[in-house]
């Protein structure tokens, strides 16, 4: 039996033993928690001037229900009211909660950075999150089925809010890892990111058509071959 084959089959057991333990799992895990944003980039901040911008790194400590329990200065700023700010703003935030391997809802933490700063006259504030290691998202998405990859851009969309989420952990993982395996040159980058967000749109479209196909190496990989430009890849990979 080919190596694909058997994967396939595998992940497959897998997805029918967990269907059949609980109808609506449909996700696989661990997944840290998600910012909502509500389609929102950066945000107004009626603060105190500060003598300069900003940027707090910070540990968020999320519980199982996606309320905020702590949150903690990781590496102060050199001011003392720039780091309680930080706090104060990170403490007014909502997540949804981390996923277990399991798909269970538990208590975790989250890494960000809080980034205050000023436009003209107005002051505002930019969150950047900080993405679990590679090695282990990595290890996540090829072992996606469709339907754990439909059920994880449905929570970004609908409970988080997030308008694109082609630049979120799990499809930007997928994006960096297919260029990788199609040695996509340096200087194609620039196209290939411009064409991810339509690119991901028609894998969703695909994995609908089939949530029990693997996500990865069966519908993005082929899919990507078909709508990415000529010039993304290498000579070797066409």
């Amino acid at each position: 039996m080919k190596t694909n084959t058997l994967q396939r089959l595998i992940v497959l057991l897998g997805y029918v033993s967990c269907l059949a333990a609980a109808p609506a799992f449909a996700q696989m895990g661990p997944i840290q928690p998600v910012l909502v944003t509500n389609g929102k980039v950066e945000y107004s901040h009626d603060r105190p001037d500060l003598d300069n911008d900003y940027s707090v790194p910070v540990e968020v400590q999320v519980d199982a229900g996606g309320a905020i329990s702590n949150v903690l200065v990781t590496e102060t700023s050199g001011n003392v009211q720039a780091d309680a700010l930080a706090v104060q703003f990170m403490r007014g935030m909502k997540f949804l909660p981390g996923l277990n391997d399991r798909g269970q809802a538990v208590k975790s933490s989250v890494k960000a950075t809080v980034n205050m700063y000023k436009r003209g006259n107005k002051k505002v504030v930019r969150l950047t999150v900080k993405p679990p290691p590679m090695q282990q998202e990595t290890l996540r998405v090829k072992t996606l089925m469709c339907a754990d990859f439909l059920w994880e851009v449905d929570r970004m969309r609908e409970e988080a809010g997030i308008r694109d989420a082609s630049l979120e952990t799990m499809p930007y993982t997928s994006a960096r890892l297919y260029m990788q395996q199609r040695h996509v040159p340096d200087q194609s980058e620039e196209k290939f990111w411009d064409q991810w967000p339509d690119a991901l749109r028609k894998v969703v479209d695909r994995c609908e058509k089939d949530p029990t196909r693997l996500f990865f190496s069966e519908v993005l990989m082929p899919t990507l071959d078909g709508v990415m430009p000529p010039e993304t890849a290498t000579a070797s990979a066409r």
